[in-house]
């Protein structure tokens, strides 16, 4: 995950309704489709436009592998530490809605809210994959971009998140810090991942 320096200029909630903290008004499908749900607004004067799709549209997997090549070399030398214990990817059926921020034609910042599933005990709600693209980055999206994901969390009756980042990305751990995400022991998939960080907030 990559963070930016906090700020609320110029940020739509997700409903449309301007206001610093991004919250969802309405509820959501629990898995909606590829189609974009393009919140009220237009970006004629810089206002960034949010719009709730599927962990599959070309603009969030296009975010995402953007994401991946600017990690990447900061783990690439511990990979022969790492192999065999880092989990897979999310699917698209585990994941309730993704966001993307759109401010003209491109796409700036994603998040996703995602279910995952347990066998030995209960389900977990969990905040995956916070990207802000790099050009883009000191204008709060990555703030707006976890609001709007618990937003969609509460709108659902969720009452508590989870998130793993990793040990190198300081950026992000200050991020969830500020907006009260606390520190909580690794949880599976990510226990075997000795480079793994994980946070809880309650909603």
């Amino acid at each position: 995950m990559s963070a930016e320096l906090p700020s609320d200029a110029g940020v739509l909630s997700p409903t449309g309704v301007p206001g610093p903290r991004g919250s969802l008004a309405t509820g959501l499908p629990s898995r909606p489709s590829n189609a974009p749900r393009t919140a009220p607004g237009t970006s004629c004067d810089g206002t960034v436009r949010w719009t709730a799709t599927g962990w599959e549209h070309p603009d969030a997997l296009a975010l995402r592998r953007r994401m991946d090549a600017e990690l990447r070399p900061r783990y690439a030398p511990f990979d022969a530490l790492r192999a065999g214990r880092r989990p897979g990817p999310p699917t698209a059926g585990e994941i309730a809605v993704t966001w993307l921020a759109y401010d003209g034609a491109g796409p700036l910042a994603t998040a996703s809210l995602r279910l995952l599933r347990r066998n030995d005990c209960e389900d977990l709600h969990e905040v995956k994959r916070v990207y802000v693209h790099d050009e883009h980055r000191g204008r709060g999206l990555a703030r707006a971009a976890l609001d709007a994901v618990e937003g969609s969390a509460r709108a659902l009756g969720v009452e508590r998140l989870l998130l793993q980042t990793g040990k190198l990305q300081p950026e992000a751990m200050g991020l969830y810090e500020r907006q009260g995400w606390s520190r909580v022991p690794c949880y599976p998939p990510y226990d075997t991942d000795p480079f793994s960080v994980c946070y809880g907030k309650h909603l």
